[in-house]
């Protein structure tokens, strides 16, 4: 058996421009597939929110990007915050594992190292948010300790 370090590794300026454009696309592709935004005007929803939420880029207080790194491959992102200001809990904004790189276990064992990650920050809880649609990130969530709070729900007439 073959065992690999996993660990996270802080967000370099490069890495994080490339991040901040894949992502963006993928949070409006998202959003528009769970019907809560129009295709037309997702992609300038999605860069409005990833402005207000990150104005200062990597530099924004309370807001931690990081690498995902097996050995020496980078296999995916974190985006970890403060979900408020002088708040004890964390927030998931992202985890993401490249698609070469899923259904290995790296999502499960990168969510043991933000949980680590998050305490040593000083962080006593960790949320999340995902979309209904993504059933594999929910079974990956609840095998990892997390319950659902809310649910919201919708069906087209």
């Amino acid at each position: 058996m073959i065992v690999i370090l996993l660990k996270l590794e802080k967000m370099s300026q490069s890495d994080f421009d490339r991040y901040r454009q894949t992502a963006v696309v993928n949070y409006a592709n998202q959003k528009v597939t769970a019907g809560a935004w129009e295709k037309d005007t997702a992609q300038a929803n999605a860069n409005q929110e990833f402005e207000k939420l990150l104005p200062d880029g990597l530099s924004t207080p309370g807001h931690y990007l990081y690498e995902i790194v097996a050995g020496n491959t980078k296999v995916g992102v974190v985006w970890l915050a403060e979900r408020k200001a002088g708040s004890e809990e964390a927030f998931i904004y992202d985890i993401s594992i490249s698609p070469a790189y899923q259904n290995q276990g790296f999502g499960t064992k990168a969510l043991q190292l933000i949980d680590d990650e998050a305490e040593h920050l000083g962080f006593k809880k960790i949320g999340l948010h995902v979309f209904g649609q993504n059933k594999r990130a929910i079974h990956v969530y609840e095998k990892s300790g997390f319950e659902t709070t809310d649910v919201w729900m919708s069906k087209k007439i």
